[in-house]
C-alpha cells in the first residue's frame, strides 16, 4: 500500500507542477496580449500610409546683388544704364570702323554671364538687320518652351525694337535689338558660361533680363537720326 500512495503522491505533485505551468504560461499569454494587438496596430497603420513622393531636385540657392545702376561708359556710339555688379568692355571692333560697327561686352563676372552687343551705323539695310535679329531668335525656338516679346516704343529718344525673353534649355535666354530707324542699331544677346539648365539659372537669368529692360529704356545714341521711321 506504500508503494501506490507513494504513485499517487508523485503523480498529483506532477499535476500540481504542469497546473502552476499552465498558469504560469496563461498570464505571460495575457500580458503579451496587449503588446501583440499594438504590434499588429503598428503595421496596419504602416501598411495605410500613402505611397512614398519623391522630392523634386532642389538647386543652390543663389544670392543676388542689389538692385543699382550707372551710366554706362563710352564704349560704343550709345550710353545707357547698366547694373553696379556688370562692366561694359570694349569688343572686337571700335567706333568708326570701315563698315561702321562697334562691338562690346556686358559682362556680370559674379554670375558668370555675359551680354554681346553689336552696334552697326544702318545704310539703308535696316529691314535686313531687323530680319537678321528675327532669324537668330528663331533658331531658339525648337529647343524653347515659350518665347515673350516685349517692345520698346521711346519716341522721345529715337529707341525702337524688341527684346525676346527665350524660356528653356537654350543657348541665349534673351536677345534684343534696338535702332533710331534711320541711322543706329543695335543687337545684343545674353550667354552663360555654363551648361543651359532654365531651372537652375532661372534667378540670374530673371534679373539679367530686368537689367536689359532697365537697359533699353534708358539708351541714348550718341549719333543724332535724321527723322524717324518706326521699325517694323
Amino acid at each position: 500500500m506504500k508503494g501506490f500512495d507513494e504513485l499517487a503522491d508523485n503523480s498529483s505533485s506532477r499535476q500540481r507542477t504542469r497546473a502552476n505551468r499552465l498558469k504560469t504560461a496563461t498570464a505571460n499569454c495575457q500580458l503579451r496580449l496587449p503588446t501583440a494587438y499594438c504590434l499588429c496596430l503598428l503595421l496596419l497603420l504602416a501598411g495605410c500610409t500613402n505611397d512614398p513622393i519623391p522630392k523634386p531636385r532642389g538647386y543652390f540657392r543663389i544670392d543676388l546683388p542689389a538692385e543699382s545702376s550707372a551710366p554706362s561708359p563710352s564704349v560704343c556710339p550709345f550710353t545707357a544704364e547698366i547694373p553696379d555688379y556688370a562692366k561694359l568692355f570694349p569688343g572686337q571692333g571700335i567706333a568708326g570702323d570701315v563698315d561702321g560697327t562697334c562691338w562690346s561686352n556686358l559682362v556680370f563676372p559674379q554670375q558668370r554671364a555675359v551680354v554681346n552687343m553689336t552696334w552697326r551705323q544702318v545704310h539703308g539695310d535696316l529691314p535686313e538687320l531687323i530680319e537678321d535679329a528675327h532669324a537668330f531668335k528663331a533658331k531658339h525656338e525648337q529647343m524653347a518652351t515659350r518665347i515673350k516679346t516685349d517692345e520698346v516704343l521711346r519716341d522721345s529718344a529715337r529707341v525702337f525694337g524688341s527684346l525676346f525673353s527665350v524660356d528653356g534649355n537654350v543657348a541665349s535666354p534673351m536677345v534684343f535689338y534696338l535702332t533710331d530707324s534711320t541711322s543706329n542699331f543695335l543687337y545684343g544677346a545674353l550667354y552663360f558660361d555654363v551648361r543651359p539648365n532654365a531651372d537652375s539659372l532661372a534667378p540670374v537669368t530673371e534679373r539679367i533680363r530686368a537689367d536689359m529692360q532697365r537697359f533699353a529704356h534708358s539708351l541714348r545714341w550718341q549719333n543724332a537720326a535724321g527723322a524717324v521711321q518706326h521699325a517694323q
